[in-house]
């Protein structure tokens, strides 16, 4: 396998268009025809990783954040990024990032965290919105079950826990053929009237091409009438955070010992609230969430676990909500485990290691006494 094989299987399962637009996902060190001899997944690439990778015989490092964020102008070895990209390319260890695409998908970086925090029954917490489209199109009843098969084949008509659904209606369809025209039914110059069935369709975005292959391969008509409507609907199956709940509720005081326990936390700060409070739901973010703060009220969750939140972020919270800072590489790291273990189980011709070079960038001092 190469890298870039590799690379492909990674962003069908994280679409690097759900990345936001100043992240900077995907190879970014690395040539895409280079066989693949192993990955080494963590949550920072630095020197000292990709010396790891070396070391372990992994010429692909698999990060969560993004080593090149901003833009390079020179690599001269005078900042740690550089002296990072330096080493890769002269080590020849490609570098990957998944970063807020990784954040976005179901099953993603939340997820796991919301695993390990023992929340059942996730969900995405902030659905996407305008990733779906509604594809209507017009075909003769003979021909609309082989139709709707192609269409579900390809991506078409799911919709939360359901798939093959789309609506159809019946009608009257009027064409007249001109020369030069191959009609599926009717004379040339003359107007025909032909029974039809409109079909409309909810796809996703990315599998907007390959469902119109699809059933354009299986549609009798020459020139198929259809159109494609941009929908503001939500779509469950990508977007930020996850919410559900515990598997008994728990007070307070008890979650917080989860926490520090099941992430590894030194630190966990938590807004004004009373330690038996019982909590039942529980809203998650992986990273820094503390902007998604009233997603996780509107969610119904009791607590909201995520990392980076500011001082005035705890002053300002919805009385009926606590807000629970792990740090956010503790609230990361559940995933690198999680997805180094679905590669594991996906790939058997390289071997999948997660790193064990101490680089967290934060450190705590406990007071004693």
């Amino acid at each position: 396998m190469t890298i870039g094989e590799f690379a492909h299987w990674l962003e069908a399962r994280a679409p690097l268009r759900l990345q936001e637009s100043y992240d900077n996902s995907g190879l970014l060190v690395g040539r895409r025809d280079s066989p693949l001899t192993g990955v080494l997944c963590c949550l920072d690439a630095d020197e000292a990783v990709v010396q790891e990778a070396v070391s372990r015989g992994c010429n692909l490092v698999l990060s969560h954040h993004p080593v090149i964020f901003k833009g390079l102008k020179q690599i001269t070895g005078a900042t740690a990024v550089e002296r990072t990209v330096e080493l890769a390319i002269s080590s020849g260890v490609a570098l990957y990032a998944g970063h807020t695409n990784w954040d976005s998908i179901q099953g993603g970086v939340s997820f796991s965290l919301a695993k390990r925090l023992g929340i059942r029954d996730a969900k995405i917490m902030m659905p996407r919105t305008g990733e779906l489209l509604s594809w209507v199109l017009y075909v003769p009843s003979s021909h609309a079950e082989a139709v709707e098969r192609a269409a579900y084949s390809a991506g078409a008509g799911r919709s939360g826990a359901y798939d093959e659904c789309h609506f159809a209606s019946p009608g009257t369809g009027t064409f007249r053929p001109l020369q030069g025209s191959n009609p599926y039914a009717g004379q040339l110059g003359v107007q025909s009237r032909s029974a039809e069935l409109r079909l409309e369709f909810l796809v996703p975005k990315a599998a907007k091409e390959a469902v119109q292959k699809a059933v354009l391969l299986v549609h009798p008509y020459e020139v198929v009438a259809h159109s494609w409507i941009a929908l503001e609907n939500q779509w469950d199956e990508a977007g930020y955070g996850a919410v559900g709940n515990l598997q008994k509720p728990m007070e307070l005081n008890d979650f917080l010992q989860v926490c520090a326990q099941n992430l590894g936390s030194d630190c966990i700060r938590y807004s004004r609230s009373d330690s038996s409070r019982i909590l039942s739901r529980v809203a998650v973010c992986g990273g820094s969430g503390a902007e998604f703060i009233s997603a996780a009220a509107a969610s119904g969750a009791d607590a909201y676990v995520t990392g980076d939140a500011k001082y005035h972020a705890f002053q300002d919270m919805p009385k009926d909500l606590v807000l629970i800072d792990v740090g956010h590489g503790e609230s990361e790291r559940p995933f690198i485990d999680d997805w180094a273990e679905a590669i594991r189980l996906e790939f058997t011709t390289f071997a999948v290691h997660i790193s064990t070079t101490e680089n967290h960038p934060v450190s705590t001092y406990k007071r004693h006494g």
